[in-house]
């Protein structure tokens, strides 16, 4: 005869605890999913301008992490020194010749103004600023800077002052903006075919006139040293003659008498007796 061991009734599912436990599992989730989003890191060396659809936060955020809302969005902005650099700048001078020129321009955003910057520029990023607005600035003032000088001053003589000119126009312009420029670095300018064989030219005939006019003054020297050494010479011999009177010639024809020729001293000079 078969035996067998009666089965377990089997619990009911307790669909209430379940479904308490699925609600609490997305509650956390979603709040970690929130708090991810409330995290805002600022990276050192900028300072974040925090703003949603209800309008801009005066307060920013200096480097390092911050909650924030959700809802809330961030925009970056460098208080240290970047560099950015622009190449073929396309720029004019005094005499019309165009040309091409690389600059490298160091600066950084005034952080008492980035609220400003924001107000002014919406959220566009600091990449997007360096693209257009502070491109359009900085080419401005460089041609304004070329255009004062000749193509063979802006190649040569007046390129310290080019920069000069430049910096002082870009800090005026941009300082108010909320972009403090430091320094910048203005490349030899490129030219075309056409523009640079007239410079070279030019400076090859400015090289021979230079060396024409040293030549001139390295002449001119010698023969004022020549004139100098002749006029002292003849002043010399005028000294000379004036002190050689009859009295001191006989004198010192005497006085180098070896005593053995004889000499006669008369009116007419002296006489050396060569026959005895």
């Amino acid at each position: 005869m078969n035996s067998s061991t009666p089965s377990k009734p089997k619990k009911p599912v307790n669909r209430k605890s379940l479904l308490l436990t699925t609600i609490l599992g997305a509650i956390l989730l979603l709040g970690a999913l929130i708090l991810f989003m409330s995290i805002e890191k600022v990276p050192q060396g900028y300072q974040a301008v925090i703003y949603s659809v209800s309008g801009v936060k005066e307060q920013t955020k200096p480097a390092g992490w911050h909650i924030i809302s959700p809802l809330d969005k961030a925009v970056h902005y460098p208080i240290r020194t970047q560099t950015k650099e622009y190449d073929d700048l396309n720029v004019a001078t005094s005499d019309g010749k165009n040309l091409n020129m690389d600059i490298s321009v160091n600066y950084h955003v005034d952080p008492t103004k980035v609220v400003n910057i924001f107000n002014k520029f919406g959220n566009a990023d600091i990449e997007g600023l360096e693209s257009g607005f502070l491109r359009t600035r900085v080419q401005d003032g460089l041609r304004q800077s070329v255009a004062k000088f000749s193509v063979i001053e802006t190649f040569g003589v007046k390129t310290s002052e080019i920069k000069k000119n430049t910096i002082e126009m870009l800090q005026d312009n941009l300082t108010k903006q909320g972009f403090i420029v430091e320094d910048i670095a203005i490349s030899s300018p490129k030219a075309d075919k056409a523009t640079q064989a007239a410079i070279d030219e030019r400076v090859k005939a400015n090289q021979e006139l230079e060396r024409a006019k040293t030549d001139r003054a390295i002449a001119e020297e010698n023969a004022k040293k020549k004139k100098i050494e002749a006029e002292g010479q003849a002043a010399a011999n005028e000294i000379l003659e004036k002190s050689l009177s009859d009295q001191i010639i006989r004198k010192q024809m005497i006085d180098k008498w070896d005593g053995k020729q004889p000499i006669t001293i008369g009116s007419d000079g002296v006489i050396v007796d060569v026959n005895k």
